[in-house]
């Protein structure tokens, strides 16, 4: 018996033995997944699991003022990510280390998403602090990242809220510093203080998104329709400074208008970047090549079938990954490869230069004439229109207002003039509104104007009628000395 116990004993103990260790394997595993769960792997910080179950305990800790600072880098380390994958995670590592160094015992300091971080500075004695923490860590972040021997630089955004003034819990506290990141990043400006204003603009912008999209919805139904085209005329001149000038409309630029039943005439500054930002604009650029196609059609059995018009093309647009596809609808739609449509691209709009010469290329194959609209405002403009496949550029409407009295604008558009002219693009001058700046631009070898001096942007029905009519505007407007 008494061997028995012992034999027994030593299996008990074993068995202990092996229960200890499992339960020390699982205690070490749960340790690592916690680990894991709470902690950014690229960062070594706690992470928004960590943030969300802590802040508000956190607000509550003091009765002291307290900020939020809701930190994301700029659009460079996105293209960091796309163009070396290896990168990043290093530079995520050390953009931590930067950023706690600043903050020390002042706050605590989560790393929320890829590219965000979220900042609380504890028991402020002035709001000034969080500005100056803010104005420190965006300097420190900008200081180059030397890797491998080379640099690299980063932007940054702060978005800034107040406890308890601008928020007694944690998600108010954190839309409100979202809110003020989002206007920092719209204006670039390197942070943003939180203001109820800017709530204000946020909610108003929501509420233009609901009435946009209302206005599709109406426009593609029986209802009463809300959006629609107007036209500004392009004037082509010959012989301008001779008795028997002669002129003619060789197309028109198709501009959207909104017509709202309750708010009137709503203006495109006040609508269209609120599209851009919400994606709306890809819905609306649809329905504005769709119409300006039906017009076109309507054109031709009107007897000016030599008409083109030229469409604005967003940069939203431009990027998606089946924006020839849509073309090549648009070519099947019209049933002819001698169409008459134009795009009209900004230089602003073209973020990767390759992938969008790669689109003009097959833009043109398919038909299409392709503009860069508002030419010379962009700072890299002269040193890569060479390098475009484009058909025409226009001079924006920005140089022409100080032809040709001022200087240094009359000096500039007879460069853009000379450079266009010598790689054989085509020239449509936009903003011409005085018979001075005609006679210049004419002079120095423009023939295609756009602009009030012809004519305002006009609903469809008077467009028709300034064709019918254009012999006679024409005699008028050649006329004026």
């Amino acid at each position: 018996m008494g061997l028995l116990t012992a034999s027994e004993n030593m299996q008990n103990k074993r068995l202990v033995e092996i229960l200890q260790a499992e339960l020390t394997d699982a205690n070490v595993l749960i340790q690592k997944l916690t680990q894991k769960l709470e902690v950014n792997e690229d960062s070594g910080l706690p992470n928004a699991v960590v943030m969300n179950r802590e802040l508000d305990d956190l607000l509550r800790l003091t009765p002291h003022p307290k900020a939020v600072l809701f930190l994301s880098l700029s659009d460079q380390y996105t293209v960091l990510k796309r163009t070396s994958p290896s990168k990043p995670q290093w530079i995520l590592f050390n953009t931590a280390i930067r950023i706690m160094n600043v903050v020390g015992d002042k706050g605590r300091v989560n790393h929320t998403k890829d590219e965000e971080f979220l900042i609380l500075l504890q028991d402020l004695t002035e709001p000034q602090v969080a500005t100056e923490v803010a104005a420190e860590i965006i300097k420190q972040v900008k200081e180059a990242y030397v890797l491998n021997g080379q640099a690299i630089s980063l932007g940054v955004n702060i978005g800034i809220s107040f406890y308890p003034e601008q928020g007694e819990s944690k998600s108010i506290l954190l839309r409100h510093a979202d809110i003020a990141l989002s206007e920092a990043i719209k204006h670039k400006s390197i942070y943003q203080l939180f203001t109820p204003e800017l709530r204000d603009r946020l909610i108003e912008k929501d509420e233009l998104q609901k009435k946009i999209l209302r206005a599709l919805e109406a426009n593609n139904s029986d209802g009463r329709p809300q959006l629609m085209l107007f036209f500004q005329p392009q004037v082509e001149i010959h012989d301008w400074n001779s008795p028997g000038k002669t002129g003619r409309v060789v197309g028109a630029e198709a501009l959207i208008r909104w017509n709202h039943p309750n708010d009137g005439f709503i203006p495109p500054s006040k609508f269209i970047p609120v599209a851009e930002e919400t994606g709306l604009i890809v819905h609306l650029g649809t329905w504005i090549l769709h119409t300006a196609i039906t017009c076109l059609q309507d054109l031709a059995t009107q007897g000016f079938d030599g008409i083109t018009l030229s469409v604005n093309i967003s940069s939203e647009q431009l990027n998606l990954e089946d924006f020839i596809p849509r073309m090549k609808e648009i070519v099947r739609r019209l049933k002819s490869n001698d169409h008459q449509i134009k795009l009209e691209l900004t230089e602003s709009g073209m973020v990767n230069v390759d992938d969008t010469i790669s689109k003009i290329n097959q833009m043109r194959e398919l038909g299409f004439k392709v503009l860069l609209d508002d030419f010379g405002t962009g700072y890299s403009s002269l040193s890569y229109l060479k390098n475009l496949p484009i058909d025409v550029v226009k001079i924006d409407k920005s140089f022409i207002d100080g032809v040709p009295a001022g200087e240094k604008d009359t000096a500039l558009t007879r460069t853009i003039i000379n450079l266009a002219t010598e790689l054989k693009k085509d020239i449509v001058v936009e903003g011409t509104e005085n018979r001075d700046q005609i006679d210049w631009l004419y002079a120095h070898g423009c023939k295609v104007f756009q602009g009030y001096y012809f004519s305002k942007p006009l609903s469809y029905a008077d467009f028709l009628h300034y064709l019918r009519n254009f012999p006679a505007i024409f005699e008028a407007k050649s006329a004026i000395i």
